[in-house]
């Protein structure tokens, strides 16, 4: 079948959806408008310095699906505890496989999630070991 064919028999209301940039979420649905979650209240804070690296934490968003949530150390995934707030918003814990201690070391923390309605933000943050990188 010819592409011209293909377009042709695409129903009238896909064509300005494919125009305008929409998208499936995660789910599988249409997303035409949603908003991201967000990721806040780093500990250690972005950028700052610790003696060893050996735990983190942050806060996301009362709209983040928290089974999306995914973490990585120094691109080694991490499994996350996650806790409920009563504002609805959850609490993220988790700890590399092990303690990095390096002095100059520059760890990088990635989160990924998506939010209730399908949108996806990723994240990071950084923290300096024994000092900030040079």
């Amino acid at each position: 079948m010819r592409f011209e064919t293909i377009i042709a028999c695409l129903p009238l209301p896909l064509i300005p959806v494919m125009a305008t940039g929409a998208a499936l979420s995660h789910h599988g649905g249409l997303i035409l408008d949603c908003t991201p979650p967000l990721f806040f209240e780093e500990s250690p804070a972005n950028d700052s310095s610790v003696e060893i690296f050996d735990r983190f934490s942050f806060t996301a968003s009362d709209n983040t699906d928290g089974g999306t949530l995914k973490i990585w150390v120094d691109g080694k995934p991490v499994t996350p505890e996650i806790t409920s707030q009563r504002s609805g918003r959850l609490t993220v814990e988790g700890r590399p496989a092990s303690p990095i201690g390096l002095p100059g070391s520059r760890v990088r923390i990635l989160v990924s999630g998506f939010s209730k309605d399908g949108c996806e933000r990723v994240h990071a943050f950084y923290v300096n070991v024994g000092g900030p990188s040079s």
